[in-house]
């Protein structure tokens, strides 16, 4: 799809958006999402950032997905000013003026923190497509620029819920006609004149009414009757291996799974990394066997942990 297809499908009579998931939690599909809900979630961000028909919205991703798609079509329900750029790990952020809302995944942000020096002026950037690894966080938390972690799917039309990076694993708020509970230990999401959604990520609340995401039920790995959530390993080990990691489970006759950690480039040794396993993780966390390969993602950056 190009941007203008998706302009003229935007700007059809037709009553239905059509979208594709990532495929980071099983195949990817195609769904319809009704332009009404669209436009609504496009306004919720428009209203959260103070954006109008004077802004510039800067798009590095594909207009194939959710959070390309939602650039042109916040642009489009502001009257403001859309320019993008084809998606790649080094984006130019070419173009005349200050950018007010930009939108990349993690591995884009590298390369934008990578080139401070030499960027236009950035109001806002939101990153979303996948969790933002610890070291980038730092990075970006110690980095002038205002950027914004976001939670949400394509289900959703887009996200429902944002914070601000920081050190901290600060917790999420819900944007305006969201209201989020527990259910069961995970997230439930309930859009005001739409629908509830009950999604499979565990949840610890917060007394203000925000959320933080501990992982993924479907992802969590039972190895010797005992309950490993990888996102959370993952988390923990990010500060201290100075590569890509992705936790993984593989049968295994006498653990029923055993723990496995696929690590990509780096300059640590095996033993290097264990001897971190051993310091940072529940003993039953500690991964018994290493690989080294490049970490599965979708085509959009996200973590392919099912193949």
């Amino acid at each position: 799809m190009t941007w203008d297809e998706l302009r003229a499908e935007w700007e059809s009579p037709g009553l239905w958006l059509r979208c594709h998931t990532s495929g980071s939690t099983g195949v990817p599909k195609e769904i319809m999402l009704p332009k009404e809900q669209v436009g609504a979630s496009a306004r919720r961000t428009l209203h959260f950032f103070r954006l109008d028909a004077g802004s510039r919205f800067h798009s590095c991703l594909s207009p194939e997905y959710i959070g390309g798609k939602m650039m042109l079509i916040r642009a489009l329900e502001s009257g403001g000013r859309f320019t993008w750029e084809k998606s790649s790990n080094r984006p130019l952020l070419a173009g005349d003026g200050a950018i007010d809302l930009l939108c990349v995944v993690p591995s884009q942000m590298e390369h934008i923190l990578d080139s401070i020096g030499s960027l236009p002026v950035i109001r806002d950037i939101l990153i979303g497509g996948s969790p933002i690894p610890s070291a980038l966080r730092k990075r970006i938390a110690a980095s002038p620029l205002r950027c914004w972690e976001t939670y949400g799917m394509t289900e959703t039309a887009s996200h429902v819920a944002i914070r601000r990076v920081a050190y901290d694993d600060v917790p999420f708020t819900p944007l305006p006609g969201i209201k989020v509970t527990d259910h069961d230990g995970c997230l439930a999401i309930d859009i005001a004149g739409w629908k509830s959604f009950e999604t499979n990520d565990i949840v610890e609340m917060t007394s203000d009414g925000g959320f933080r995401i501990l992982g993924r039920k479907d992802n969590v790995i039972i190895t010797g009757g005992l309950k490993v959530h990888p996102e959370d390993v993952e988390r923990r080990l990010h500060p201290f291996i100075g590569s890509e990691i992705m936790v993984t489970g593989q049968e295994d006759a006498k653990w029923g799974s055993k723990i496995v950690l696929i690590v990509e480039g780096g300059t640590q040794t095996d033993e290097d990394i264990l001897k971190i396993c051993r310091r940072e993780l529940h003993k039953h966390e500690v991964p018994k066997e290493i690989l080294r390969q490049p970490v599965p993602r979708t085509p959009n950056g996200k973590l392919k942990r099912h193949q």
